[in-house]
């Protein structure tokens, strides 16, 4: 192992599962229209600008103050049970993970580099799609929203992550050295917080859009030169 490592969110980066928390969001906000005391849809261009970033209980809080409601504990927290008991039955359903991504990670592996995760999704969700994409083998640091207390955009997540990773390798990691491979504004924002530089990937938003919040924006994680990751990184060239 090297002195770098690599820190992906998992939602738009590793799983293509954005959609799936879209259409369970508004499922949920349907089915509590009456306690809400509206009814609440959240278009794509209102999630993926606005939401996206967010856990479950952030996001629904966010939703229904930006509707002129205040939601109590009790009631966030029964949208949030209710949103995960649909996630779990629907996360095997379409799910596949994104383009590059299982390139990325296996080189990365082939070049020793520690590779975590940081996600605001649960820990059940990631680790049921890690073993089903067969990517559970590569990543000895999974950050959840179970594991923190302030979800992205702060940068608590990632700086857990990177910590976590850094104790595996006696603490011989360097930040200078090290990327968060991120798809949202808010993300990048967590990822630069803990002192990261971010590969940014359009599958959220525009290039355009990604240029703006990355170090190294890209379309997509296919289009990522792995010989130029490495020297991002600062690992020796292969002869």
């Amino acid at each position: 192992m090297g002195d770098c490592c690599v820190i992906f969110d998992f939602d738009g980066v590793i799983a293509n599962t954005e959609k799936l928390h879209l259409a369970a969001y508004n499922q949920v906000l349907l089915a509590a229209s009456k306690a809400v005391g509206r009814v609440i849809q959240i278009t794509p261009e209102r999630y993926f600008s606005r939401y996206i970033v967010f856990g479950n209980y952030e996001g629904f809080r966010l939703m229904l103050q930006d509707q002129g409601v205040n939601p109590p504990r009790a009631l966030l927290d029964k949208l949030c049970e209710l949103k995960d008991k649909i996630m779990d039955g629907r996360i095997g359903e379409s799910p596949v993970p994104m383009p590059g991504v299982n390139e990325l990670i296996k080189h990365l592996a082939s070049r020793n580099v520690l590779c975590g995760i940081c996600s605001g999704a649960r820990r059940q969700e990631i680790t049921t799609l890690l073993k089903a994409f067969t990517l559970d083998g590569y990543f000895p640091v999974i950050v959840s929203i179970e594991d923190v207390t302030r979800s992205k955009p702060d940068p608590q997540g990632y700086c857990l992550a990177f910590d976590r990773l850094n104790a595996q390798q006696n603490g011989n990691l360097d930040k200078a050295k090290s990327l968060v491979i991120e798809d949202t504004e808010g993300g990048a924002a967590a990822a630069h917080g803990a002192e990261l530089r971010v590969l940014g990937v359009a599958t959220t938003s525009g290039l355009d859009a990604v240029r703006k919040w990355a170090d190294f924006p890209f379309a997509h994680l296919l289009d990522v030169p792995l010989q130029q990751l490495d020297q991002w990184l600062g690992l020796p060239a292969v002869l």
